[in-house]
Formats: C-alpha cells, sequence, structure tokens
C-alpha cells in the first residue's frame, strides 16, 4: 500500500493560442501533486490512499468521484474548505504558467496518514508537496513524516517552489533527516540550495541527513545520489512533448511503484524516467498513464529501444 499525501485540485487548461485568442483546447483535470502520484500508482497496480484536501463542493465532487473510478481510497478528513481550483496556461512547447487562489493555503487542514488495514501494510508514504501547503509549516511536517516513518514506511518527499513565502531548508532539518527520497527538479534544488550543479546541491541535501537525493533534469534526465553508493545519471528519453503539467509527479509515482516492486535505485529511477516520457506525450500529465504494460510497451517500442542503445 502506497499512502499520497498532499494537494489534490482541479486544473482548467489551456492549450495553444494567446490570451485573448481561441484556444487549441480547453479541459477540466483531476491534479495537484498527491492526486497525480496517486491516480498513476493506482493506473500501475498500487493499492492507493489520498490524504487531501477535498471539500464537498462540485470540485470536490469530481475529485471524489475520479478517485472512486481509479480504485483510489480517499480518507475522510471532514474536510469543510473548498476545493482548490488553478487556472494553467500551457504553451506549444509544453511550458505553463498557473494562476491560483487563496484556496490553495489550505487553512486549517492537516494531513493524517490512515489506521492500521488488517492484512496491509504501508510500503511508501509521500509527502507530495514539500515546501507548499499542507506540507509548508515544519511541526505539521515532521509530526507527519514521523507518524509515517513509525508505521515502518519509506518517506519520499517531492519539492515545490514556495509561493508567497521563502522556506529554508534548515527550518526542515528534521524532516530532512528522517526522510528516504526528494525528488526536486534542477529549479528547486539551486532554490532550495543556492547551487545550479545537481553534485552540489545533492551534497547540500545530504548534509540534512536525507538519504537519496533525486534530482529531475527535464529533458537532461535525472541525477540520482545515494548516500552511500556512487551517484550516477539516467539520460531521458526522446518523445514529443505535448503537455509536461504532472510530469514530476509521474516520475515520482513511478520511482515508487518500482521500488516496491523489489528494483534496485537505479533500475527504479530509469523506469520513472520511463513513465514521465510516457506522461507528457498527452494532454493531462497524469490521466495519460492507463497501465504499466503501457509502460512496459514504451520500453519495448523500436525508437526506445534504438535510443537505449546508444
Amino acid at each position: 500500500m502506497i499512502v499520497c499525501a498532499g494537494q489534490a485540485l482541479i486544473d482548467c487548461i489551456i492549450s495553444g493560442g494567446e490570451a485573448g485568442d481561441v484556444a487549441e483546447n480547453i479541459s477540466l483535470n483531476p491534479g495537484g501533486e498527491a492526486f497525480n502520484e496517486a491516480s498513476v500508482l493506482a493506473a500501475l497496480g498500487e493499492r492507493v490512499y489520498l490524504s487531501s484536501a477535498i471539500g464537498s463542493d462540485h470540485a470536490g465532487m469530481i475529485l471524489q468521484n475520479e478517485a472512486q473510478n481509479s480504485g483510489i481510497t480517499v480518507l475522510n478528513q471532514n474536510y469543510s474548505g473548498r476545493t482548490p481550483v488553478s487556472l494553467l496556461d500551457v504553451d506549444s512547447t509544453g511550458n505553463r504558467k498557473s494562476r491560483v487562489s487563496r484556496v490553495h493555503e489550505l487553512k486549517g487542514y492537516i494531513p493524517a496518514l490512515p489506521g492500521a488495514v488488517e492484512g496491509e501494510r504501508i510500503d511508501f508514504v509521500t509527502m507530495a508537496s514539500l515546501f507548499r501547503p499542507p506540507f509548508l509549516d515544519p511541526g505539521v511536517c515532521f509530526d507527519f513524516a514521523s507518524a509515517a516513518k513509525s508505521m515502518g514506511a519509506m518517506l519520499l518527499a517531492d519539492t515545490k517552489l514556495p509561493k508567497g513565502n521563502d522556506p529554508k531548508l534548515s527550518e526542515y532539518a528534521d524532516v530532512l533527516g528522517i526522510l528516504d527520497y526528494i525528488t526536486p527538479n534542477e529549479t528547486e534544488a539551486e532554490h532550495y540550495t543556492g547551487y545550479s550543479e545537481p553534485e552540489r546541491a545533492a551534497e547540500v541535501f545530504h548534509s540534512y541527513g536525507v538519504k537519496n537525493v533525486i534530482i529531475k533534469l527535464s529533458d537532461k534526465g535525472c541525477y540520482v545520489s545515494p548516500e552511500k553508493e556512487t551517484a550516477f545519471y539516467i539520460p531521458a528519453f526522446k518523445v514529443k512533448v505535448v503537455d509536461g503539467i504532472g510530469a514530476g509527479d509521474t516520475f515520482a509515482a513511478g520511482f515508487m511503484h518500482s521500488l516496491v516492486k523489489g528494483k534496485n535505485l537505479q533500475e527504479s529511477a530509469f523506469y520513472a524516467s520511463a513513465c514521465a516520457a510516457v506522461s507528457v506525450t498527452g494532454t493531462g500529465g497524469a490521466s495519460v498513464i492507463k497501465s504499466e504494460k503501457q509502460i512496459e510497451e514504451f520500453l519495448t517500442s523500436e525508437n526506445c529501444v534504438q535510443f537505449m542503445s546508444k
């Protein structure tokens, strides 16, 4: 079982065209870091719990329905607030600009873990939006992370850039010290460590006690730095990017899935990169991933095999 905690929301995605023009496409999609990860994990066959602030409004009803249809168990937090809705403008290269509201601050919401489930154990817990609500307050982060570790789970945190605040790593030292994995992208890694070189950025995270640092480098692949082993790079797969939304969340989900299946760190980073590559080839990010077979077919496709043989 895997627990994904963090934001769940509705994305209104506008693709193509300039502001004021007719867009190529406008769609509503379930999103948010935690929901994206949970959706991909469920598609890959994992038993998934989602710990998010989902209200009883129309947006919340959409998320609840999507979760149920995907086989995701939503933890009942009795959240009385509104469900976040984001506006995302995606250009022809897959880059995006977003606009959010005060609802995204999730004031008063504290994520929780499921109680003991007979016959099941929690393999992984992910803090899907470290440095953003609901994982902005260091105390809330530490309490949640400590509870996850006390249940015997591996703990992964996916970082986000701050909005309206400027958190420092030193404020989260206790949390970082019990993380098994952290997966920032290159922009986030540089922001929090001050180093653009992934090797040096990873050293900073390690200095706080993080065991394994995986820095996502967009079209350059990813840099993987274990605490006690030799670091390495995994190149990115060459695909046509349609929509980059949720690629990092898909990477994290694929990574956890592969580790739960018993693969090693290098194999899991490779599999995660494949999941991220598939996710950007369609609109909606995480919703592009439909099954584990889809990833297997991608990895055995002619173009992919030729790329890996180079």
